[in-house]
């Protein structure tokens, strides 16, 4: 898949304005399994950002129950987690389309109940690398 990138954005509401994160510049973003950061080991799916300039992580937000997903325009996305609030701006309709059914999935297996850790047996647990496995339908940007 072609990389392409995006501008990751979070929501600044004492301006109430959305904001570069991590110092601004365009990034790739990526949709994969890693380990929770409770202490617990489980694992779960992670939003991902490195900015393209430097290999700076600017993003890392993990995909739980709960998560609204709003399409403000073709090009703009943003969710919510709990308090706190993240956006892209996408290149293209086309990559925020990718992006979005990548993450429908994500949300769909999470409302099921069937991407619950107790599901994940440990051969599959000792196969993944923690961060570097990507969903088939995952935005690689």
């Amino acid at each position: 898949m072609e990389k392409k990138s995006v501008l990751v954005m979070t929501r600044d509401d004492s301006s109430g304005g959305w904001v570069p994160l991590g110092g601004g510049g365009l990034s790739h973003v990526v949709i994969c399994k890693g380990r929770s950061h409770d202490g617990r080991g489980r694992r779960e799916h992670i939003i991902r950002g490195e900015r393209l300039r430097d290999r700076a992580p600017v993003l890392e937000c993990a995909v739980q129950r709960g998560l609204v997903y709003n399409k403000v325009n073709p090009i703009f996305h943003h969710w919510r987690v709990e308090d706190r609030k993240f956006g892209l701006t996408f290149q293209s309709p086309a990559d925020a389309i990718s992006f979005e059914k990548g993450l429908q999935l994500v949300i769909d297996k999470l409302d099921r109940g069937s991407d619950s850790p107790s599901s994940s047996t440990p051969e599959e647990a000792d196969t993944e690398d923690d961060g570097q496995a990507p969903l088939p339908v995952s935005y690689r940007k």
